[in-house]
């Protein structure tokens, strides 16, 4: 799990996005070459550099703590607050964007094209599994992206179109589904190696891809026009765990295990060494004090000077939240900044929200809601070494009707804490829990529904740009709202 591959890789990718990458598609096996990068490398160099830069954006950075951990309100800022007024940069619009294509997928893509020359399938579906986590990243947070008309720079295409985002989804799908049955986990040959992720248990990797299309899947249910049968492709899963393996326990939960020291370290941690700009905000913590939530002691630390923990409110003034004080208010737990905290992807907490969230909606296959439900508070308390009290679970018991998949949700967004863009999105999604933006905002009093696409694409891919926004039906502000939030 290292970073001494980051400015050969970066240059290398760089010259992939000058000649037209934009984004993977399904001629993924279409590999540009470049002379001066040997195809002959073996998949297991490109393999740590590919996960530890999706996962250090994801996670660090201004997508994962200034915007995805401040929009759902996890964090807030107590210096610098004009982020937390949503005020951003094109450069903040432009990190996502930039790590997970320039950086990212063209790993994915090289690891790809390395095993189709040496014959380990295993290395495919990997990378396509890599690949189809980031696209859920990408699309999330834009919305539209280039996804099948794309990596063909060195054919020519150097604009490529933008899918529709419910056909984004429906491919991933397929890919997932492609990839889950391609993993074979008995020939020893087909072994991997340079797997930070889960030390090539193959196994994992099969859970990890159906874990994520459930997640998908979720995304796509309620959808009236979405391109695929949802309810048949979640049922297709849940049938049959033997075939289609999913997450079982908090030991499968899809994490980067960072490294104690620096370039290895949790990315939120060597931001810690030289800024001191977040605290926990006051609406996690407000909720999670009347709750008496055990969670609140690892998510918050208590303030420096003493007293009981105390979050910022989103959005403040840079005078009013200096005012506050930055020994008398929370910071984000120990936990989440130490150099070794797990860079989170997916956990089994989360599968089980998302399986009682498919009970309650009538998927019989999926068990039984109240259970789901409070299976899943356990296992996020138990990720962190807690046990929730009988007493929690009782004053926390599953409702009927609305009042229960208002419940669920908001445990689910609890449960989220650091996974901020995951949280994001479920927000959007279902408009809870209720939000308030700060009154200080700069985008006319509305909640962030995604990211602007960057300056880059205006200017290099304008027609396809346009043609994107178009259908979208909106312009390119942070007010459009996605396709899964419609």
């Amino acid at each position: 799990m290292i970073r001494i591959f980051h400015s050969f890789r970066y240059k290398a990718a760089l010259a992939f996005v000058l000649v037209g990458l934009s984004a993977c598609t399904g001629e993924f096996d279409q590999m540009n070459t470049n002379p001066n990068n040997p195809t002959t490398a073996s998949a297991e160099l490109f393999m740590p550099h590919g996960i530890q830069t999706a996962v250090d954006a994801y996670w660090g950075g201004s997508l994962g703590m200034d915007v995805g951990n401040l929009v759902p309100q996890h964090w807030a800022r107590i210096q610098y607050t004009d982020v937390d007024q949503y005020t951003t940069s094109n450069d903040v619009a432009n990190a996502g964007w930039s790590n997970f294509y320039i950086e990212a997928l063209a790993d994915y893509q090289r690891i790809y094209k390395i095993s189709q020359e040496t014959g380990n399938t295993n290395y495919q579906a990997v990378a396509t599994i890599l690949r189809s986590w980031v696209f859920t990243l990408l699309t999330d947070v834009y919305g539209d992206i280039p996804y099948s008309d794309a990596i063909k720079g060195m054919e020519g295409t150097l604009q490529p179109k933008y899918d529709a985002q419910k056909d984004v989804y429906a491919g991933l799908i397929a890919e997932l589904k492609t990839a889950a049955e391609l993993i074979n986990t008995t020939d020893k040959s087909k072994a991997i190696a340079g797997d930070i992720l889960f030390n090539g248990d193959l196994t994992k990797w099969k859970k990890f891809a159906n874990s994520q299309s459930l997640r998908i899947l979720n995304r796509m249910l309620a959808k009236a026009d979405a391109p695929i049968d949802v309810k048949a492709e979640i049922e297709r899963i849940l049938k049959d765990p033997t075939k289609y393996p999913v997450l079982t326990s908090n030991a499968d939960n899809v994490q980067l295990v960072y490294l104690n020291a620096a370039p290895s370290n949790n990315p939120v941690n060597e931001n810690r060494k030289t800024r001191d700009d977040h605290r926990v905000s006051a609406t996690l913590v407000n909720k999670l004090k009347g709750m008496e939530d055990a969670r609140l002691k690892v998510y918050a630390n208590l303030p420096a000077d003493g007293g009981d923990y105390k979050g910022v409110p989103n959005g403040l003034s840079a005078s009013d939240a200096n005012a506050l004080g930055l020994s008398k208010t929370s910071k984000v737990g120990d936990y989440f900044v130490s150099a070794t905290a797990p860079g989170v992807i997916m956990t089994y907490a989360e599968l089980l929200f998302i399986k009682a969230e498919f009970a309650y909606k009538g998927i019989t296959w999926a068990g039984e809601a109240a259970t789901l439900y409070t299976d899943a508070i356990k296992a996020s308390h138990a990720q962190y070494g807690l046990t929730a009290s009988d007493a929690y679970l009782t004053a926390n018991a599953f409702k009927s009707g609305t009042a229960g998949y208002t419940q669920l949700i908001e445990q689910k967004w609890i449960a989220l804490y650091g996974q901020g863009v995951e949280a994001w999105t479920e927000y959007r999604r279902t408009g809870i829990p209720v939000l308030t933006p700060p009154t200080l905002n700069t985008n006319g009093g509305v909640i962030p529904t995604r990211l602007p696409y960057p300056g880059s694409e205006e200017s290099l891919n304008y027609t396809n740009f346009s043609e994107a926004l178009k259908r979208q039906g909106g312009q390119n502000d942070k007010k459009l709202k996605l396709w899964f939030a419609k």
